[in-house]
């Protein structure tokens, strides 16, 4: 539970911003040090030795899983480590991204403390989640969250008050997806800031729910609304999710976006550490199973002990694990070695397809492949419209050419799993 002990953010020093810009900081948590610089040093490796693997050297600009983590990066290892560790190129645009990430933060801090006052003064409630609100409650010091926009919930009742607020502070409501037009299950609302004297962009983006997708979970937003708590960011009030359902919806994101960035699961870290003592497992798991999250709170949870040492219940594993099938599809042919494959960029594929087989049951497994192949229409009309020339309104048309295209992916994936198989034995020999 968040309380009144619950450490809240203060307006950023001068001694920060004169670290921000020299790359000096501290680890966050000696509690945790040696874990944490483990865990990231072992997946730096393991990044390293795939893109050397692909003949390349790691490309910060192209990769998904590594840029996000830098401020942790900065601040669990000295300049000399990172070179010793990724080489001096490499460390050397590690400090260039990190320098570049704090600035932009230390613009978007103003930012979100200007948009917090006004919501406050107009009485439209906020509920922050992800960035912000992880960076200024379960983070031992903001600066190691960083954040690109401002996520937040909404009452849908509330969405024409704040699109009016928003633009007289001088934000531009824009349309994310072309698909939105005709989306009647349309949940989020982005507007977008840009100033003449300024390189940046804020991005905010309103939800009225977690947006819709193929994975077939099931929030209860009435619940979310009815157990939000409230905390202080930079001075200003506004409300966050409850660590249950912050913790169900990161696990939740994570999977949705296919496992992509490593930023992702050690939020998750951190919100176990935040709430560990506090934490209503028991609760927790009624509420997975609830929202059919059981399998994926399992998985990342058991990520997050295998790879940063955070303690579990082992009776909460019992009661989410995952049916036979699904642990035979994730941990023998898709995520087996989960630091390697959540890593690096060779593992983006076997992520696609444990982002579809992480599921409940064997009938939702079942469910789960026919879902791939034919995705409810409003993922479909947003995966394809964007890109097509044709009317809105003759996205159905993609239902005939996604099986084929899904298949095809397929397909590949195999062959090139098999062909990897065999070439291991082949360099075993040579060896």
């Amino acid at each position: 539970m968040i309380d009144n002990e619950t450490p809240v953010a203060e307006p950023m020093n001068n001694s920060f911003k004169d670290r921000a810009m020299t790359g000096e900081q501290q680890p966050s948590s000696a509690a945790y040090s040696q874990d944490d610089r483990a865990a990231l040093a072992r997946m730096l490796n393991l990044a390293m030795a795939d893109a050397s693997a692909r003949g390349e050297t790691l490309n910060l600009d192209t990769s998904e899983e590594i840029p996000r983590i830098i401020p942790l990066l900065c601040a669990y290892f000295s300049q000399e480590e990172l070179a010793e560790l990724v080489g001096k190129k490499v460390a050397g645009k590690i400090l260039k991204m990190y320098r570049t990430e704090m600035l932009q933060n230390l613009f978007l801090e103003g930012e979100l403390q200007r948009v917090l006052h006004a919501f406050s003064d107009a009485g439209i409630p906020l509920m922050l989640f992800k960035g912000p609100a992880l960076a200024y409650t379960i983070y031992p010091r903001p600066h190691l969250r960083t954040y690109h926009d401002i996520d937040a919930l909404i009452s849908e009742n509330d969405i024409p008050r704040a699109r009016d607020l928003l633009v007289q502070m001088g934000y531009e409501f824009y349309e994310e997806y072309r698909s939105n037009t005709i989306d009647k299950t349309r949940s989020g609302y982005n507007f977008t800031l840009k100033r003449p004297d300024s390189w940046l962009e804020v991005l905010i983006e309103l939800h009225t729910a977690p947006h819709a997708s193929e994975i077939g979970s099931n929030f209860d937003v009435a619940l979310l609304w009815s157990r939000a708590q409230s905390i202080t960011v930079l001075g200003e009030q506004a409300l966050t999710l409850h660590p249950i359902d912050h913790l169900l919806y990161l696990c939740w994101h994570y999977r949705f976006h296919g496992f992509t960035r490593l930023l992702w699961l050690y939020d998750i870290v951190a919100l176990l550490r935040a709430f560990r003592d506090t934490l209503d497992w028991d609760e927790l798991v009624r509420t997975a199973q609830h929202q059919n999250m059981a399998a994926t709170l399992y998985y990342c949870c058991t990520w997050c002990h295998d790879l940063f040492g955070v303690p579990v219940p082992s009776h909460v594993l019992t009661k989410l694990r995952p049916p036979l099938l699904c642990r035979l599809l994730v941990e023998r042919i898709t995520i087996s070695n989960p630091a390697q494959v959540l890593a690096s960029a060779s593992g983006r594929s076997r992520r696609v397809v444990a982002h579809h087989a992480i599921v409940d049951s064997t009938t939702r497994l079942l469910q789960a492949g026919l879902t791939a192949f034919f995705p409810p229409p409003a993922v479909l009309a947003r995966r394809y419209m964007d890109t097509s020339r044709l009317p809105l309104q003759l996205f159905f048309l993609y239902y005939l050419i996604h099986p084929w295209s899904t298949l095809a992916k397929g397909i590949s994936y195999l062959l090139h799993a098999k062909r990897k198989r065999e070439k291991i034995p082949e360099r075993e020999g040579r060896a």
